[in-house]
């Protein structure tokens, strides 16, 4: 055995990478979700409705 051996280095477990990887992605995702929801004062989906006589032929 010689003295200047290198340390055996841990290697990096790719489960974790994966969970930290996703767990940005999804907090990233709701984050921009809660900004566009909150963002706008009200989301208005119809401008007009409908007549009447419009409806149901």
């Amino acid at each position: 055995m010689s003295m200047f051996q290198e340390p055996k280095r841990r290697r990096l477990d790719l489960f974790s990478v994966l969970l930290i990887l996703v767990t940005l992605g999804m907090s990233f995702t709701l984050a921009y979700q809660v900004s566009v929801y909150y963002g706008v004062d009200r989301i208005s989906i119809a401008k007009r409705t409908p007549t009447v006589s419009s409806i149901g032929g």
